[in-house]
């Protein structure tokens, strides 16, 4: 029997639509790592608000003026790796959740070295924004197959 065949003006159903949207999962960790970026503007910006009221000198207080901004970068990656998980087409797992926590972290440190010079300082971000974006991931992912 032949397959039934359809005029072009009928409209298609949902599974036929959908079927050639489905993104590379490498695409996801491009909207990750650019979700990180927009979510941790703001929480920079927050954190240096206080660091700024942080007095002193020496290590104890460099170390209090730089945390406010890793637990920026941190809930940033979070939220990124979260969008990936939850959202992701077929194929996108906690990977690219990671990758993408990753690639925003290199790119800020690329950032950094631009502005003040290479150190190994700037890759900090790294340890900072790759496992919570694998953590956001994982409850993307939880919450995606729930539904």
């Amino acid at each position: 029997m032949e397959p039934k065949r359809r005029l072009p003006l009928v409209q298609a159903t949902p599974d036929e639509a959908n079927e050639g949207d489905a993104r590379p999962p490498w695409q996801w960790v491009g909207f990750g790592a650019l979700a990180i970026f927009v979510v941790w503007l703001p929480l920079s910006w927050l954190a240096t608000l206080a660091a700024q009221r942080i007095d002193g000198t020496g290590t104890v207080a460099s170390f209090l003026r730089a945390l406010p901004f890793a637990v920026g970068l941190g809930l940033a990656a979070l939220a990124g790796g979260y969008l990936v998980g939850r959202w992701g087409t077929a194929g996108v797992r906690v990977r690219e959740a990671a990758f993408a926590g990753l690639a925003a972290a290199l790119v800020a440190t690329l950032l950094t070295w631009g502005t003040l010079g290479v150190s190994l300082g700037a890759l900090t971000t790294v340890p900072i924004a790759v496992p919570p974006a694998a953590m956001g991931g994982r409850l993307g992912l939880r919450r995606r197959n729930r539904h």
